[in-house]
């Protein structure tokens, strides 16, 4: 009964310090290839969506560092030195082993220590084939615009439709890795950087997605905000029928989409401010008379806030098809409804109003109107 009773002591004293240990999480890591960089920080997201430090250190002789904070709950934080950044996703009792070289820019580091740890270290993998090959691709263009071997909005084109070309795998990769890991952080972190790119083809399941999210992590206020964020991307998602739009055309009469019912109409939000959608210009006018006379138009709704620029640059760019604008910017009610975050954006539509692709350019563009049309 008494030896019982001390290993009880012995129990309750291995817990006690186990709970000791876990009113915190660490980070331990070691660099090769620093350069000069000598201070580690350590970054949170904070409620206005910034990354605070909130603790640093000097590398060791070892090139070495150990960072500390707490964490109740699992959140996303960055291990930043130099220039360059690294993703950890860490709670109170983790002890991340992270290990990077920073002669080699992106996702290439490794981390240990825990399943986020884990699952970032996969992902990564990932992002860092995906990233080489789009370095080289982007390397490949830019001489060639140096270079002057062709028109700088030609080889943009081109660009842009290897790039997503190349980008295709890497979505779908992508996608796999977040239904795998649907009750990770990671896969949230997946799904932001698909967000950054052409994920329209992966939209419904991105919404699907959101909503388990917000439900596995209600008190992590970025996913409560994706989560939102997607609700109302769902209301234009391909499939959708798109919301009525009505606004001033340059000479102050109204226009509304549904006045080309009956019509595929690839709404078209840009701005004259808007360097790639100037550069789009071209190419959309080509397309534009080209099928113009099978059933397609298009509604170019502007974010300028400046009238006299909004008009001059209809006229330099040759924009021949209808236009209006709220002349404000993103505070455009139009650009919320259609949850238009970013320029150039697109919306073709059918006949029938229904949203049927969304920010295809070029020659994808071009593609889908010949076997639509």
């Amino acid at each position: 009964m008494r030896r019982v009773y001390i290993v009880g002591l012995v129990g309750w004293a291995l817990l006690a310090t186990a709970c000791a240990k876990k009113d915190s999480f660490s980070i331990e890591g070691a660099l090769t290839n620093p350069g000069n960089a000598q201070k580690v920080y350590l970054l949170e997201l904070d409620n206005n969506g910034q990354m605070t430090p909130i603790d640093s250190t000097f590398l060791n002789e070892d090139k070495k560092f150990s960072l500390t904070a707490k964490s109740e709950e699992p959140d996303f934080y960055q291990v930043a030195i130099g220039q360059q950044t690294f993703l950890v996703i860490a709670e109170n009792g983790d002890k991340i082993e992270l290990k990077a070289d920073l002669s080699r820019p992106g996702g290439n580091y490794e981390l240990k220590g825990s399943d986020e740890a884990d699952k970032i270290t996969e992902y990564n993998k990932i992002t860092a084939d995906f990233s080489e090959k789009n370095g080289k691709l982007a390397e490949e263009y830019s001489q060639k615009i140096t270079a002057d071997v062709g028109s700088r909005e030609q080889l943009i084109a081109e660009y842009n439709g290897k790039m997503q070309t190349l980008a295709q795998p890497f979505m779908e990769q992508s996608m796999k890795f977040i239904e795998n890991n649907k009750k990770s952080l990671t896969a949230f972190f997946a799904a932001n950087v698909m967000m950054g790119m052409n994920h329209d083809a992966y939209e419904k399941q991105l919404i699907d997605y959101s909503q388990k999210a917000k439900e596995y992590f209600p008190k992590n206020k970025a996913i409560v905000s994706f989560a939102e964020q997607m609700q109302s991307a769902q209301k234009v998602a391909i499939g959708s029928q798109a919301p009525n739009i009505s606004a001033l055309s340059p000479d102050g009469k109204t226009i509304q989409l549904a006045d080309f019912k009956g019509k595929y109409v690839l709404v078209d939000f840009w701005a004259s401010w808007c360097g790639p959608c100037r550069q789009e210009n071209p190419n959309l006018v080509a397309t534009y008379h080209r099928f113009k006379n099978r059933n397609f138009t298009v509604l170019g709704f502007s974010l300028d806030d400046n009238e006299e620029a909004w008009k001059k640059a209809i006229v330099s760019d040759k924009l021949d098809w209808a236009q209006v604008s709220e002349l404000r910017q993103w505070d455009s009610p139009t650009a919320v409804l259609y949850n238009v975050s970013a320029i150039p954006a697109s919306f073709l539509i059918d006949p029938n109003g229904k949203i049927i692709a969304k920010n295809l350019r070029g020659d994808a563009l071009n593609q889908f109107l010949e076997k639509t049309l």
